[in-house]
């Protein structure tokens, strides 16, 4: 069994490798161009941004999962199971990071109904707060016409398209009996929830904290290569929200690879040379994942210290 989760552990780490390598491959003719100096101090303050985002993200999960599952979850114990599956999420497929996620909820004492619900409304709340400032490049005079092309490429057939996959997708939701015993039970729950108006309250101020936390850590990473002005803090966290809800709503790649870059990509080369935000583009997601693993080893070392050598 060991050497059996060792090579899944190879296997995983292989298929991630080749994801955040490919881009660079495929790209390389392009960027042999791209020359620029590194401003290291706005690099290293970025990068301790964007982990305070990633260690304070847990906080409205935990929130939420206290109130499903009715009892008091502690910020430590929501950060540990978070960040132990989350890394998954980058395996091609795009539901293993939840898979992962309520196969570890049996070893923190909740049930898989209370945990898949906080993240689906934990996730939900993200996705409409990053919309709504991804949209708000529309009233960008500098970005307006960037966004709405990029807009405009989504042809009706690929919306009617996604829209089809989203409705065949909850029709199997309850044409599974086993699955739709669990959604009913969701909404159920959903429907308490909705009665507490200090947790959806706290929720929402919590997100909308970590949206700015976000996008002035994404500021300061493109400042350390750029020389973007202090003015452009909100449009530049406003194209990363873009670039992330679209990259999230793919169904193509893991974790938004590749179609997230490509569209910072785009955005980016508003404020330098095409080629130099191509890479700071393709920098951006190692420069995510870089925390994540960190995150994640810290949330691994915590699993083993709480479980203790005697049960490896």
């Amino acid at each position: 069994m060991k050497t059996l989760r060792q090579s899944l552990g190879y296997l995983i780490a292989g298929i991630l490798l080749y994801f955040l390598v490919n881009p660079f491959v495929q790209t390389h003719t392009e960027l042999e161009t791209a020359t620029f100096q590194v401003q290291w101090g706005w690099l290293v303050c970025s990068f301790g941004a964007i982990l305070i985002y990633w260690s304070a993200y847990l906080y409205p999960f935990a929130t939420l999962l206290s109130g499903l599952s009715k009892k008091q979850v502690s910020f430590g114990t929501a950060f540990t199971l978070f960040h132990l599956a989350n890394i998954t999420r980058y395996l091609p497929g795009r539901i293993w990071g939840v898979v992962r996620l309520l196969s570890l909820s049996h070893q923190f004492g909740l049930s898989k109904a209370a945990v898949g619900s906080s993240l689906t409304l934990h996730v939900g709340v993200e996705t409409v707060l990053g919309g709504l400032i991804g949209l708000s490049l529309l009233f960008s005079p500098k970005i307006r016409e960037t966004t709405v092309g990029i807009l405009a490429s989504f042809s009706g057939r690929t919306l009617l398209l996604t829209f089809v996959v989203v409705g065949l997708l909850a029709g199997l939701l309850f044409c599974i009996p086993k699955l739709a015993d669990r959604v009913k039970a969701f909404l159920k729950t959903l429907r308490q929830l909705v009665k507490k108006s200090r947790l959806w309250g706290n929720v929402l101020a919590v997100h909308s904290l970590l949206w700015i936390c976000q996008g002035f850590a994404f500021f300061l990473f493109v400042k350390s290569f750029a020389p973007v002005q202090w003015a452009d803090a909100g449009v530049l966290t406003a194209c990363f929200a873009f670039a992330w809800i679209v990259g999230f709503l793919s169904f193509l790649t893991p974790g938004g690879l590749g179609i997230r870059e490509g569209l910072l990509g785009v955005l980016l080369a508003n404020y330098m040379p095409a080629t130099q935000a191509t890479l700071v583009a393709l920098l951006c997601r190692l420069w995510m994942l870089s925390a994540e693993m960190l995150l994640a080893l810290i949330a691994f070392w915590i699993d083993r210290k709480m479980r203790g050598p005697a049960n490896p």
